[in-house]
């Protein structure tokens, strides 16, 4: 596996996916980040058991491959390195290496095929809007949320999807309706 990116597209792939990375788990490949490469574009992975985040940039790709990488270091590094390239691969050693103006950091990397897969989610009810538009929905919503974890139910927003319509509802003591 060995790519080229931008550190700017890299960060932000990096940042999505990364709240998507398990903190405290038995199984030390949930707090990876699954690197894979198709023809032109790094797909970047994560996935708690609970919630999963995938996330696809354009790079210039030199070698397919694929591999797991401890998030927090990953993201640590890209960080720190300058605004410029970034060239990604692993070595004869499996360590990822990390290259970009003069820097090299090595990585060690975890078997990507210990990685959890995805659930596979159909998309026979499902509805496509604008960020700002989910963003404003659930601002509208998400006072009316419980914070009672005693009564778990009410600690979140149901989402509904009918007729290529969304509504969320939130209850707690009183119940607020959003639709679109």
């Amino acid at each position: 596996m060995k790519f080229v990116c931008e550190k700017t597209n890299l960060i932000k792939a990096i940042n999505s996916v990364v709240k998507g990375v398990s903190s405290k788990t038995p199984m030390p490949i949930l707090e990876g980040i699954l690197i894979q490469t198709n023809e032109n574009e790094v797909k970047l992975t994560t996935y708690d058991l609970e919630l999963g985040i995938e996330y696809v940039i354009d790079c210039e790709v030199i070698e397919q491959g694929n591999t797991v990488a401890n998030a927090v270091m990953f993201s640590e590094i890209i960080k720190k390195l300058p605004d410029t390239e970034i060239t990604i691969y692993l070595d004869d050693k499996d360590l990822l290496v990390i290259e970009c103006e003069g820097s090299l950091y090595k990585l060690a990397t975890m078997n990507p095929m210990e990685f959890p897969e995805l659930p596979n989610i159909e998309e026979e009810n499902s509805i496509s809007l604008e960020q700002k538009t989910l963003k404003e929905m659930i601002a509208k919503t998400i006072f009316a949320v419980s914070t009672e974890v005693h009564r778990p139910i009410f600690t979140g927003c149901l989402f509904e999807i009918k007729n290529g319509k969304i509504n969320v509802v939130a209850v707690d003591r009183i119940q607020i309706r959003m639709e679109k």
